[in-house]
C-alpha cells in the first residue's frame, strides 16, 4: 500500500480518520450539518493526518477549531 505521503493511508489509519470524522460531525449542531461543513471537517482531518498526526483527540480538535464557529454562526 502507498504511504500517506504518496496519497493513501493504511487501513488502520483510515479507521482512525473515519472515527474522528464521525465524532467531529456529531459535535456540529444537527441543524448545521451542511455539505460545506462536512467537507471542511474531512479536509482538515486529512490535511493534519498527511502531516503525520494520528491522535484522535488532536485530529478532532483541529477539525472543529475552524469549522465549529462557522456552524454556530449559521
Amino acid at each position: 500500500m502507498l504511504s500517506h505521503a504518496e496519497g493513501a493511508f493504511d487501513p488502520e489509519t483510515l479507521t482512525i480518520l473515519k472515527a474522528v470524522y464521525d465524532e467531529a460531525c456529531a459535535l456540529v449542531p444537527e441543524g448545521q450539518h451542511t455539505p460545506e461543513i462536512r467537507t471542511n471537517l474531512a479536509a482538515r482531518i486529512i490535511n493534519l493526518a498527511i502531516k503525520g498526526e494520528r491522535d484522535p483527540i488532536r485530529l478532532r480538535t483541529y477539525a472543529l477549531m475552524e469549522v465549529a464557529p462557522r456552524a454556530k454562526a449559521g
